[in-house]
């Protein structure tokens, strides 16, 4: 990115973020699960994929799930998850969804300097722990989300994170704003040039020139999704979660 070119408030707030990437090994991890069909023609998949290895991702409990909703074979899973002692039951469920969400932002913290290799929920819950690590990244009143899309072409699913989206339809990127962007390292992997290999993308075009718009990325988030927010945090309370 050129150091004279101008960017906007936005801009400098995702150049931060990239920044902040670039001095973790996150910029450099190989992958447990490449999508052949994702890479540029000079990225060799055998140069870029590993077997699966630690910092596995906690079992969440995703936002809008109740406990009625549970089936009864998870509830001792869950309730070992957040350390209760014993299954998760009605009176102990927002306790565990606390403690669970909290267990999550600190798999990331943990785990985002010194990543080697992961898959794409390892690299969200890694980027949303160096979020909640480095608060002046996004400075106050920011919202987070992790969002898993369950169907796209070539693969089964897939996590990432949003930042600063607006209250539309999760299921349409036209409507989360002109204040949204994306962080996608597990992607920008699979890429070789700019804006690809950036793992920061914006939601929307803005005006020209804008280092973070890539159209293949669109195209990618668009083509054949199912989008789903998992989780959802502020920049505020991110810092406080995971100590």
């Amino acid at each position: 990115m050129s150091q004279s070119m101008h960017l906007t408030p936005k801009q400098a707030r995702m150049a931060a973020v990239q920044a902040a990437i670039g001095k973790t090994k996150m910029s450099t991890a190989k992958l447990w699960n490449p999508w052949p069909q994702l890479l540029d023609d000079d990225v060799v998949i055998k140069k870029l994929e590993v077997s699966a290895g630690g910092g596995n991702v906690p079992e969440i409990i995703p936002d809008g799930q109740q406990f009625s909703d549970l089936k009864p074979v998870r509830l001792p899973a869950i309730g070992r998850e957040a350390g209760l002692g014993g299954p998760v039951t009605q009176s102990t469920f927002a306790e565990a969804r606390e403690k669970i969400k909290s267990k999550y932002v600190a798999t990331g913290r943990a785990n985002y300097r010194g990543l080697a290799s992961a898959n794409c929920t390892l690299f969200a819950c890694c980027v949303i722990g160096m979020l909640a690590d480095q608060p002046k990244l996004l400075g106050s009143g920011v919202k987070v989300e992790l969002i898993n899309f369950r169907d796209t072409t070539g693969g089964a699913g897939h996590a990432y994170v949003v930042v600063g989206r607006g209250e539309g339809d999760v299921g349409d990127i036209k409507s989360y704003g002109s204040d949204c962007f994306f962080v996608d390292q597990w992607y920008a992997r699979h890429k070789s040039g700019t804006p690809g290999v950036q793992g920061v993308k914006d939601a929307v075009p803005g005006e020209s020139p804008n280092p973070f718009w890539d159209l293949d990325f669109y195209a990618f988030m668009s083509d054949e999704t199912s989008p789903v927010v998992k989780l959802t945090f502020t920049s505020d309370e991110l810092p406080k979660l995971g100590l």
